[in-house]
Parts: structure tokens; C-alpha cells; sequence
């Protein structure tokens, strides 16, 4: 998929269920879509989170010694793995590790494996949801600072600066 395609499905999500405030709370889109959120501990160190299918239950599982941001986009991430890359017919999992969460863009090099591209288009669908372009436009017209436009969005200053310069509002943080 396109950055563009997920980023309309991220803001279809939102529009569908009227989530369109800041800061956007993952786990009313996860309840919102019937998700169960739970914490949970990881028996390997570097697990960040996973979402579990099972029959047509859907389960996200977050390391419940993340901070409260980490959860918040592993939340968003694993949910953008069940609209774009989970089928409704049979059972199925993704598991995060810390390494996943990157935000380099997808090329032709042999390393971006289908694998690599799904965990980059998870992250996109988490970015497009947390800092949802129309939102994000919105509240940098007022304010112009990316440290304020994160503390209002609930993300880190860099997710937010990284997330600024793909919309073209800034040019990269040095």
C-alpha cells in the first residue's frame, strides 16, 4: 500500500467513529473496533506488542513496561496490522519487537522483505492515526512549535517532527 492509501484508511477509522479530537486515544479506535487492549510481560526482553486473532476475536497485547507513549503507538500499530494485513477468515498473529518500529521508507533493496514492508505500513497506519494529517494541519497553523504540537498529540517531540516533515510543514529537525 501507498502511504496515502493508509493514511486515508487512518483517517477513514477516526471519521467512521467520530474519534477526531486530540489527542486521538488508541484504545477508544481498539474498543471502537472491538479489540481487546491488555498489558501484558513478554517472557523476551525487546517485545514491545502483538495482536492476536483468534475465531473472530481480535486481542492487542502491549509490554506493560513500556511508557504510556510507547503503548500508545504500539497500540495504534498493532491495529493498523489488523485492518491492513489481517483476514476476517482465519486465525493469525503479528508480534513487535522493539527493532520493527523504524521509521525508514520502503525500497527496492533486497532486505525490505513483505515482512519488513508490513511493519513499515503498521507504522504509517500508527503515525496517520496518532497525528492524523487534517489534525495535525489544524493545530500547527496556531502554534508552529513541533515540541507544543507533540505534548498536544501525546507523542514524542522526534514522531512528531518526523511526522511534520512528511506533511511539509517543517524541513527535518537537525
Amino acid at each position: 500500500m501507498t502511504r496515502a492509501q493508509i493514511e486515508e484508511r487512518a483517517a477513514q477509522v477516526l471519521r467512521d467513529h467520530k474519534l477526531l479530537s486530540v489527542p486521538v486515544d488508541p484504545l477508544q479506535v481498539a474498543k471502537a473496533l472491538g479489540i481487546k487492549v491488555m498489558n501484558a510481560v513478554f517472557a523476551e526482553s525487546g517485545k514491545s506488542g502483538a495482536i492476536v486473532k483468534r475465531g473472530e476475536k481480535f486481542s492487542i497485547f502491549v509490554n506493560a513496561n513500556d511508557s504510556p507513549g510507547r503503548k500508545r503507538f504500539t497500540i495504534a500499530h498493532e491495529i493498523g496490522h489488523k485492518l491492513l494485513h489481517m483476514s476476517t477468515g482465519e486465525d493469525s498473529e503479528f508480534v513487535d519487537t522493539e527493532d520493527n518500529f523504524r521509521s525508514a521508507e520502503p525500497s527496492d533493496d533486497p532486505g525490505w522483505t513483505r515482512e519488513r514492508t508490513k511493519e513499515w505500513e503498521a507504522n504509517a497506519f500508527a503515525s496517520a492515526l496518532l497525528m492524523n494529517r487534517e489534525l495535525v494541519m489544524k493545530i500547527w497553523t496556531g502554534i508552529r512549535d513541533p515540541a507544543l504540537v507533540a505534548w498536544k498529540f501525546q507523542v514524542t517531540e522526534p514522531a512528531m517532527a518526523v511526522r511534520l516533515t512528511q506533511l511539509g510543514l517543517i524541513n527535518e529537525l537537525s
